[in-house]
């Protein structure tokens, strides 16, 4: 039990640093993160989704049959209707029962990663957030989605899996 901690947290420390320990072969854990910035209570806010660069342009191939090399920067405006389509299937984010669109602003590569920034326009309270993110399980079944919420001074976690596609938090 402890090796396979000690693995998990290996893996994640290589994730969020950008190290790549085995560049020959696929990651051993598929893993997304996603930040939602609402600190500061206005009628926007940011939402931050950073996945494995080769997962994402699995994905796109798989859903607009485009290839996309997303640690190009210079690819990310060029495939902008791409990205927002996969995400508009693939990621609900609903606050107080009205489903959020999210427009892509811009990526940022950060070593095997990329980070999508998106922005949604919203209410400035929120009550309930629900929130669905299966993207990537349909190429990847053991796929997570972990989920950071920022309203105001409150923050929430999630974690979204195959088997559990959806979470619900209130504020």
């Amino acid at each position: 039990m402890q090796i396979q901690i000690v693995a998990i947290l290996f893996a994640l420390v290589s994730f969020s640093t950008g190290w790549d320990f085995n560049p020959d072969s696929d990651h051993a854990i598929y893993l997304s993160l996603i930040e939602v910035d609402h600190k500061n209570l206005g009628s926007t806010a940011v939402i931050k989704v950073k996945v494995f660069a080769n997962d994402m342009e699995d994905a796109i191939m798989n859903a607009s049959k485009r290839r996309i090399d997303f640690l190009n920067p210079s690819n990310c405006d060029s495939s902008r209707s791409e990205v927002e389509a996969y995400f508009a299937t693939h990621f609900d984010y609903s606050i107080n029962g009205k489903k959020a669109v999210l427009t892509l602003t811009h990526c940022e590569p950060n070593g095997d990663a990329i980070w999508f920034h998106f922005k949604i326009n919203c209410p400035a309270q929120w009550t309930k957030v629900d929130v669905k993110a299966d993207f990537l399980m349909e190429l990847f079944p053991t796929q997570s989605n972990i989920v950071t919420i920022y309203h105001g001074e409150e923050k929430r976690f999630l974690k979204i899996t195959n088997t559990h596609l959806k979470e619900v938090v209130t504020f």
